[in-house]
Formats: structure tokens, C-alpha cells, sequence
């Protein structure tokens, strides 16, 4: 991700979009015992590009997680950029 397409999220934002993120993961995984915990996600860098809060995993995860006021979606860098992701979410 280019500094251009994103900048750091300030930390207050930052723990907001982990705490919607890990109920969102803990929803998608659909067992409980799969549950994401908001602390499991304090590594995971947060920024901003627009309106979206973008999360990246650490490590070599091919998925990255935008967050807006209407939702959270996922994309694969492997397979589109952050601009592209962005347009394909306001859909």
C-alpha cells in the first residue's frame, strides 16, 4: 500500500475499526469457538484512504479488510489494488 493510496489511522479510530472487525470476523467464521478477539488484531496496522479504514494482516495474508459506515468487505491484493477494492465496495 503507497503512502499515496493511505495514511496511518490515528489510534482511537484504529481500535474502534478492530473491535467491528473482530465481530465481524467472529459473524463470518459462524463457530464460536472460531471467535476473533479485538486483541488478536492490536498488530494489525490500520489506515485510511478516503472514507474506508483499511486493516492489513501481518505477515503474508492475501486478504486486506475495508470498513466503512455501511460495511466490511475484503479483497486480495494478489488480485486488485486498493483503488480498484475501494470502487468495487461503493457498489
Amino acid at each position: 500500500m503507497s503512502e499515496q493510496e493511505a495514511t496511518p489511522a490515528p489510534d482511537d479510530v484504529a481500535q474502534a475499526g478492530r473491535v467491528r472487525l473482530a465481530d465481524w470476523l467472529t459473524a463470518e467464521a459462524g463457530n464460536p469457538e472460531l471467535a476473533t478477539s479485538v486483541e488478536e488484531l492490536a498488530g494489525w496496522p490500520a489506515y485510511q484512504a478516503e472514507e474506508f479504514l483499511v486493516f492489513v494482516p501481518p505477515g503474508f495474508a492475501n486478504r486486506i479488510f475495508l470498513l466503512t459506515d455501511r460495511g466490511i468487505t475484503s479483497f486480495a491484493p494478489s488480485e486488485q489494488s486498493l483503488p480498484q477494492a475501494m470502487e468495487a465496495a461503493r457498489q
